[in-house]
């Protein structure tokens, strides 16, 4: 038989995928490492996979040199996640050692297409480290996570860049900072930018929105910041994020159509509060030949948190060709361990989301996502879904139920899992039920692992075999669970004898 060494390289990169699709990343990369020192040739296969996303914590309060990768790893890397930690006063000035070592292994980075900065809590990217970007030839994609610009000497021009007439045209641009801690938590502020802060994001974005405009098909904003950004023009916008809270000002969000008539995909994350409840939508007729309407019979997908003042995509939905069309709360209620759990998004009753959805039919649409609080419309709401999706194939539900004390009280299996089995086509299912009576951590000194696992019992035998048994045409159900600190999904293959077979999940999974 003959050895592995003796195999074709390509064999032995679809045997390594394959066994990485079935196991924890963790576990497989240090597998990886340990078959990478048996020889040399295995070495050689190894490494492209071991250092293809490369991930380096960089501690600021360390004095001493430290070295990011060494330049025959560099080779290797197509996606560089650097996460920055800083302590106290640290980042008065530029971090220079790190800038310089971050423009050398950006020249040695010959495959690099992504670069993302992670929790630079106290300094948003700098005008080394963003020239270093810019002059990377290779690099499609900049995302800036949770790493603000929050004081006035952060300001910079497209001058202080000082870049090259030919510099890196950003396919992807990702500025991932919804909230801030501007405000106390108790604050009916609290998650929004206060001035100072917001004119140097606003200022900074500005400069690089328009280094970038021309050539984006996918960009991810602050919600808060996005009415001065939406005058830029983006021919090649495919794909619009915007998170967070609202902008203060009243906002019309028809100008993202005239300024970007290739988007195919909106996702507009924002916060309902009581107030958005009230904030009045701008006066708007729409015409056959608007760009509005355009514009919506493009969208191949749909996300719209926040319905209240949103009037103006709600009526133009008739004309949408939809694939996925989502109405969860941002940020998602009740997930255990959210990093932004003191904002509390008001969660739209049943009525209202009937409200919408008698109003539309849309034949194409293929995955409907929704949260809402239970009402007396929560039988009509369920009931009016086949009618206004009649191709639906995926269907994620949070029902919640906040005045119940106790499970039985608005139990959703009363008639819940009858009327989705009209839903003909449905085939992946994804529900978040919300059990007043759940096992809840409250004490880290008592172990609530038996409670746990007895609630995860309930949930596979009771819920979501019934659901199984009921909805004859189900191949995937997924249950929302929670554990003491954190929030996944359950997720079963549904197999031709109603029987559910668990299906492993990866850590990504457990984001809902």
């Amino acid at each position: 038989m003959r050895g592995l060494e003796e195999s074709n390289e390509d064999v032995i990169f679809l045997l390594l995928e394959t066994i990485r699709a079935s196991t924890s990343e963790e576990l497989f990369l240090k597998d990886l490492r340990s078959l990478s020192l048996t020889s040399r040739y295995l070495r050689g296969v190894c490494l492209p996979i071991i250092f293809r996303m490369f991930r380096r914590t960089w501690d600021m309060t360390v004095r001493e040199r430290q070295e990011i990768l060494p330049s025959t790893l560099c080779q290797y890397v197509t996606v560089f996640e650097l996460d920055v930690s800083a302590t106290g006063d640290i980042l008065v000035d530029e971090p220079t050692d790190l800038s310089e070592q971050l423009a050398t292994v950006f020249s040695n980075m010959q495959r690099l297409h992504t670069f993302r900065l992670m929790n630079s809590a106290e300094c948003g990217p700098w005008p080394a480290l963003l020239k270093a970007i810019f002059t990377t030839p290779t690099l499609t994609t900049c995302e800036i996570w949770d790493s603000p610009w929050r004081r006035p000497e952060e300001k910079f021009s497209r001058m202080i860049l000082d870049l090259p007439r030919e510099y890196s045209r950003l396919q992807k641009f990702v500025y991932r900072v919804p909230f801030t801690d501007c405000f106390h938590r108790k604050s009916e502020s609290y998650g929004r930018r206060d001035r100072v802060q917001g004119s140097v994001e606003l200022s900074n974005l500005m400069v690089l929105t328009s280094l970038v405009c021309d050539s984006v098909e996918a960009l991810d904003i602050p919600a808060e910041l996005a009415f001065p950004l939406a005058d830029f023009r983006y021919p090649k916008l495919r794909e619009l994020t915007v998170r967070g809270h609202e902008p203060r000002q009243v906002f019309d969000w028809s100008v993202i159509f005239r300024n970007a008539p290739q988007l195919r995909d909106v996702h507009l994350r924002t916060v309902a509060t009581e107030r958005s409840m009230f904030q009045p939508t701008p006066a708007y007729s729409i015409c056959s030949d608007d760009p509005v309407i355009q514009g919506m019979s493009n969208l191949e997908s749909l996300t719209i948190s926040n319905p209240f003042g949103k009037g103006l995509f709600l009526s133009a939905l008739p004309y949408a060709n939809l694939g996925t069309l989502s109405l969860k709360t941002f940020p998602p209620s009740d997930i255990t361990g959210a990093r932004w759990s003191n904002i509390h998004a008001r969660v739209p009753t049943s009525s209202e989301i009937l409200s919408i959805l008698n109003t539309v039919q849309i034949a194409s649409l293929s995955t409907f996502k929704l949260a809402y609080r239970v009402d007396a419309a929560d039988f009509s709401l369920l009931a009016r879904i086949h009618s206004s999706f009649p191709s639906l194939a995926t269907l994620e539900i949070h029902r919640f139920r906040p005045l119940a004390k106790s499970n039985l009280e608005d139990d959703p299996l009363g008639t819940m899992p009858t009327i989705l089995a009209k839903v003909a086509n449905i085939k992946h299912l994804r529900l978040n039920l919300d059990f007043p009576e759940r096992p809840r951590h409250t004490d880290w000194r008592h172990d609530d692992s038996g409670r746990h696992r007895a609630f995860h019992f309930f949930l596979e035998n009771e819920i979501a075999s019934t659901f199984a048994h009921t909805i004859t045409s189900l191949q995937t159900l997924g249950i929302l669970s929670h554990d003491a600190f954190s929030s996944y999904w359950d997720t079963w293959e549904v197999t031709k004898t109603r029987e559910l077979r668990a299906i492993p999940q990866p850590l990504e999974a457990c984001i809902c």
